[in-house]
C-alpha cells in the first residue's frame, strides 16, 4: 500500500555550470534536484524548451583586464538578455551572479567588467513585475575548484601556489582590505536565494581583511616560513582599496577568513 505521494524534484538550468562557482554548486544541488548544465553559448539564442522551475544564470566573462571593452559589454550584458528572455517564457526564477566590483571605491565601478555588472543590475531591476529576480553580489570568492581561473583566481589561491612551490608570495605594497568569502558560504546563500523576493543581495563575510593580515593567515595555515615580496600595484586608480558586503538581508556566514582558509587547505592539499 502506498502511504505517500513521493516529491517531484524541482528542476533547475544552470549557465556557467562547469566554471568555478558554478561546478561547486552543482555538486550541492545534483542529489536534491534535477539539473541541466548548460554548455552553450549564452550569447546566442537558447535553442532548448524552458520548463524549469529556476535559472542561475553564472556564465560570464570575469577578467577585470580582458582589454577589449566591447567585447566585455557584448558578452556579459547580451549573455544575461538572452538568459532573461529565457526564463521570461516559463516564468522561472532567475537567480544570476553580480559582482561587488559594481561598488569600485566611491560608488561607481573602476573597470568594465564592473560596468557589465552594474548594467545587468539595472535591467534586472526593470523586470520585477514580470519575474522573480534575484542578483548576488559576489565579493571576493575563494575556495576549491578554482584553479582554472588562473590569473583571475583570488590571492587566497594565487599565496598557497606560490607557498607550495616554495616560492616567495607576492603582496601589492599599501593598504588593501577586501570581503574574502568561502565558496562553501556563496553556494549557501546560492540555495539562499531560491526564497528570496526580487532584488539585489550582497554575499560575502561582512567584514573587511587586510590583504597582510590575509597572507600572514596563509603562511600560517601552510605551516611556511617563507617571506613575501611587496611590489608596486600596477592597477592603483582601477583596484578596489576597500570592499566589505552589506547582510542585512539577514545572510550569515559559516566561515570566517581564518575557518574558511583552513577548510580550503585541508580540502584540496591531502
Amino acid at each position: 500500500m502506498q502511504c505517500h505521494k513521493s516529491m517531484k524534484k524541482k528542476k533547475i538550468w544552470i549557465s556557467g555550470g562547469f566554471g568555478f562557482v558554478g561546478s561547486n554548486l552543482v555538486e550541492a544541488l545534483q542529489d536534491d534536484y534535477e539539473l541541466t548544465v548548460y554548455d552553450g553559448d549564452v550569447t546566442q539564442k537558447i535553442g532548448i524548451k524552458n520548463n524549469f522551475d529556476i535559472i542561475y544564470h553564472l556564465a560570464a566573462n570575469t577578467d577585470t583586464t580582458f582589454p577589449d571593452n566591447v567585447e566585455m559589454y557584448r558578452n556579459n550584458i547580451l549573455g544575461f538578455l538572452e538568459v532573461l528572455r529565457f526564463a521570461l517564457q516559463n516564468k522561472s526564477k532567475l537567480i544570476y551572479a553580480s559582482s561587488g566590483a559594481v561598488y569600485g571605491n566611491n560608488g561607481l565601478p573602476l573597470n568594465i567588467y564592473g560596468d557589465s555588472k552594474r548594467i545587468i543590475d539595472e535591467i534586472a531591476e526593470e523586470f520585477y513585475t514580470k519575474l522573480n529576480i534575484i542578483g548576488l553580489r559576489f565579493f571576493n570568492v575563494y575556495g576549491t575548484g578554482e584553479l582554472g581561473k588562473e590569473k583571475m583566481a583570488s590571492m587566497i589561491t594565487q599565496w598557497k601556489e606560490q607557498v607550495l612551490d616554495e616560492k616567495k608570495p607576492i603582496i601589492f605594497k599599501g593598504e588593501f582590505k577586501r570581503d574574502f568569502v568561502y565558496i562553501k558560504d556563496v553556494i549557501k546563500a546560492l540555495k539562499q536565494a531560491m526564497r528570496l523576493k526580487s532584488g539585489i543581495y550582497d554575499v560575502g563575510t561582512g567584514k573587511a581583511t587586510d590583504f597582510r593580515e590575509v597572507l600572514e593567515i596563509v603562511i600560517k595555515t601552510l605551516n611556511s616560513k617563507v617571506k613575501p615580496k611587496f611590489v608596486k600595484n600596477p592597477y592603483l586608480g582601477k583596484y578596489q582599496t576597500f570592499t566589505k558586503a552589506n547582510l542585512d538581508w539577514g545572510f550569515e556566514p559559516d566561515y570566517n577568513i581564518k575557518s574558511g582558509i583552513k577548510d580550503y587547505f585541508e580540502t584540496c592539499i591531502q
